[in-house]
């Protein structure tokens, strides 16, 4: 099977990009391709980090919220769909990102 039928495949199983990949579409590409996240690093007047409780198929635990920017979205929209999404809350940001980290992980091979 050539390359490009395979990628004609992945195509169709993918109704919209911007609302999010189906889940082994998601896994395959995250492999393969370089991912921008945003995480909410929410602070109190005493300096304690909010964090969230996360429970599905991928951990259980505390965890900082953010997610991953979909296709053609802007920071700012990601942000305010995690705040939502996570916390049910409106937030306000800072437009310049407070850090930028880069994790390089092993290669396919």
């Amino acid at each position: 099977m050539g390359i490009k039928k395979i990628i004609n495949q992945l195509e169709a199983c993918v109704e919209n990009p911007a609302t999010g990949l189906p889940e082994d579409v998601f896994l395959f590409v995250s492999r393969i391709t370089p991912l921008v996240n945003v995480d909410l690093l929410i602070k109190n007047e005493l300096n304690h980090t909010l964090l969230t409780w996360r429970d599905d198929d991928y951990s259980s635990g505390w965890h900082v919220p953010g997610g991953v920017v979909r296709v053609k979205e802007r920071f700012a929209q990601r942000i305010n769909a995690v705040a939502a999404g996570e916390l049910g809350a409106k937030v306000n940001f800072k437009k310049k990102p407070l850090a930028v980290n880069e994790v390089i992980l092993p290669s396919l091979t």
